[in-house]
């Protein structure tokens, strides 16, 4: 949320630019990793698996 809130864009956005899985402008693309960079974002990989719910 505070990623989207920085960016000025949806969470359905940042998630997007994230995962990569819909197209996002390259502009907006370029914003929002440029925020998750000096925020120092890094996905969290056990919530990731859980919400696949593909656990080790």
């Amino acid at each position: 949320k505070d990623i989207a809130k920085m960016a000025g864009v949806s969470i359905s956005t940042v998630s997007r630019v994230i995962n990569g899985t819909a197209y996002v402008s390259p502009e907006t693309k370029e914003r929002v990793e440029e925020i998750l960079k000096d925020t120092g974002y890094r996905p969290n990989s056990l919530a990731k698996e859980l919400q696949q719910n593909k656990t080790n």
